[in-house]
């Protein structure tokens, strides 16, 4: 389970990225994060695994409290959550099987992962976790020559090689075809599922949150103003979550 509750972040600037959040997300679920640009919604994934640290609140995971987890104890929780990139953040001259491996880094020696010592066992999982996000026979292909679509199955199966609890999905199908949008979000939902993960994506699809998500987030001004069920979301709850910012945190 994580649980999030009180979470506030504010920039230097003076901007309040988030403002009081807080939510509960279950294991074997795909969660959508929905709003408008500037709402929050970048700020909140990004907070989920502290590459932005909000000064305020508490982020749970299982029975660990990340906000204020020192930098070692927040690198062996921080195994445990997978992320997923809207430009994939592949290594295109390596092959895929290789940056699937990448996955494992966090729990390999400095050594090791600079010489690309990987085991056996590593190397077996890695080709299975290709196969599963349907890449079998690209294991051995550039990163570089594949492609949008199958560079992103390919950043699934790396975070899949680190055994998460979470994936954290920032606008993953932002660059992908009808097609490839569709088989990116089937395998998330189906990854879910077969392996009790929890899956939050960012989206700006209203129609792919509807279809895939089991809970959805409304963000908007750094507030949650919507958090249900896709069948919860109505046309009124849409105009509230993409209302101007000062009608959703007062209307």
């Amino acid at each position: 389970m994580l649980t999030v509750s009180h979470l506030t972040k504010t920039y230097p600037n003076g901007k309040r990225g988030l403002i009081d959040v807080g939510f509960s997300i279950a294991p074997g679920s795909v969660t959508a994060i929905i709003g408008p640009s500037g709402a929050g919604k970048t700020t909140l994934l990004r907070s989920l695994n502290r590459l932005l640290t909000p000064e305020a609140g508490e982020i749970q995971l299982g029975n660990q409290e990340m906000r204020q987890l020192p930098p070692r104890a927040l690198r062996l929780v921080r195994r445990q959550i997978g992320m997923i990139f809207q430009d994939y953040n592949l290594i295109e001259p390596l092959s895929a099987l290789e940056n699937v491996l990448h996955g494992c880094l966090g729990r390999k020696s400095l050594a090791a992962g600079m010489l690309g010592l990987y085991t056996k066992e590593e190397k077996k999982q890695a080709l299975t976790l290709l196969e599963e996000v349907g890449l079998g026979d690209y294991a051995l292909q550039k990163a570089g020559s594949l492609s949008g679509g199958q560079k992103q199955r390919v950043g699934i199966a790396r975070a899949m090689m680190q055994a998460p609890q979470v994936i954290l999905c920032d606008e993953p199908i932002a660059s992908l075809d009808p097609a490839s949008t569709h088989t990116v979000m089937t395998l998330l939902k189906d990854l879910a599922i077969q392996h009790d993960l929890m899956v939050i994506i960012n989206l700006h699809q209203v129609d792919l949150a509807r279809e895939f998500a089991d809970h959805i987030l409304g963000v908007n001004a750094g507030r949650i103003v919507f958090d249900d069920g896709p069948a919860a979301l109505s046309d009124e709850a849409l105009a509230h979550i993409y209302a101007a910012p000062e009608e959703a945190a007062y209307g």
